[in-house]
């Protein structure tokens, strides 16, 4: 218990750490971008990254999200062969629909499906070829979370990534005239490179992992039946907050797609901080569940308090100074500020959404949690190609706010009905 207490005090400064310093690293990097590339191109890089993002996570099938609660228990008792089997069943499955994935992305930009300039190509095309590589980093950030080192599986994405990103635009900017989408993906690929190679690096330096035979603990099978679930409520999450761009992208001029790309990654500090607490707790949670489930609930409880405090004081924060943080990426992205406004309050609510929607997950409740995703994105779709030819931008917020507001009461009510029905079972 002492050692749980130690972990959560040197957790707690370090996520305050990360989530000022990452979102300030962030910010930075997006408008340094945004002053150095074209309105439009800054919105195709938007697109190419949301994109890049969700398939990701389609490839990992999961293993990222289920690792805290498989892995926490074997890392304790040092059993780097059930680590190491894990990565296995993941990794392999990962690179082969990474594969499929680019080829398709490939074979649609040759005919110029995904973009409709005959000269030229999507960013999306270059910045799909990241895909493994992103999604090999989550997996190993997630396992040295699981091993409760969350500086190591935190910091380098949160804060080195946006600041390395940052100064090889600002090089790029130097060196070269006319500053180019292509030249900061293959940059911002090359730096995603040397932070998996050095987690790697770290992972056997800590012996956590292991090139020795092994036999896996749980068969492939049983993991991605847990984790499958875990994926798909991830990506329906995801698209809920990316589905904006692409319709923008499909309804819109390039211009309002990169400046609601601006609104979104300044609203984007409140799931980071959700993010961020809840790999404080996930750990914890993970190795408490199967023994102890009455701790891992107080645990779950005490997470839930603290995003709802952070959430809040950080949405208000933003929500006074969003004028000013808006007019630092040009004086004429101005006009994504009632779109930030509504952006605010809808990534607020789903925050405490989000950290009761993984605790449904790690009790075996994840279907209902995809459920309830696949109505809000369908929502979320109709709500956009009614609103965005109207209203624009306010528009694609006001369709990610209704469909935003659905998932999280629909998640929020089942947890809470659960919760009855459990009460009342236990008590007659």
């Amino acid at each position: 218990m002492e050692d749980q207490k130690n972990y959560l005090s040197r957790g707690t400064w370090l996520l305050v750490f990360s989530i000022i310093f990452g979102y300030a690293a962030d910010y930075w990097f997006n408008v340094t971008l945004s002053q150095h590339l074209e309105a439009h191109q800054y919105g195709d890089y938007k697109v190419a990254y949301s994109i890049t993002m969700l398939a990701s996570v389609l490839v990992l099938l999961g293993g990222d999200r289920l690792a805290p609660r498989i892995l926490s228990k074997h890392i304790a008792e040092k059993d780097n062969s059930a680590v190491s089997a894990y990565l296995a069943c993941y990794i392999k499955r990962a690179f082969i629909i990474s594969i499929f994935i680019i080829s398709l992305i490939w074979f649609l930009s040759y005919f110029h499906v995904i973009h409709f300039d005959a000269d030229g190509h999507h960013a999306l095309s270059l910045m799909i070829v990241a895909v493994p590589i992103i999604a090999l980093g989550a997996l190993l950030s997630r396992v040295l979370q699981s091993a409760k080192l969350l500086a190591f599986s935190n910091l380098p994405w949160r804060v080195a990534l946006p600041l390395l990103k940052t100064c090889a635009v600002l090089a790029l900017a130097y060196f070269y005239i006319d500053i180019n989408v292509e030249l900061v993906i293959v940059a911002g690929i090359m730096i995603v490179i040397v932070i998996v190679v050095w987690q790697i690096w770290l992972l056997f330096q800590k012996n956590i992992i292991t090139l020795t035979p092994f036999e896996p603990v749980i068969s492939d099978k049983a993991l991605l039946k847990q984790s499958i679930p875990m994926m798909l409520a991830m990506l329906v999450t995801l698209m809920l907050n990316q589905t904006d761009l692409l319709m923008l992208e499909w309804l819109a001029n390039e211009h309002d797609v990169g400046h609601f790309s601006a609104a979104n990654t300044l609203a984007h500090i409140i799931p980071v901080t959700q993010v961020t607490i809840a790999s404080l707790f996930l750990p914890l949670i993970g190795r408490q569940l199967d023994n102890h489930p009455d701790l891992a609930k107080k645990l779950f409880n005490k997470a839930r308090v603290i995003t709802l405090m952070m959430t809040t004081l950080i949405g208000t924060l933003l929500w006074f100074v969003s004028d000013d943080l808006l007019k630092l990426f040009g004086t004429d992205y101005s006009d994504a500020k009632n779109a930030l406004l509504i952006l605010i309050p809808s990534y607020a609510i789903t925050a405490i959404a989000a950290i009761t929607a993984t605790w449904l997950q790690y009790t075996g409740q994840g279907k209902q949690v995809v459920e309830f995703g696949v109505i809000a994105v369908a929502i979320n779709v109709i709500a956009n190609m009614l609103f965005i030819p109207k209203f624009g931008l306010t528009g694609a917020a006001l369709a990610t706010a209704l469909s935003l507001s659905t998932w999280s009461l629909a998640v929020l009510l089942h947890h809470r009905l659960d919760s009855n029905d459990l009460l009342s079972s236990v008590e007659s």
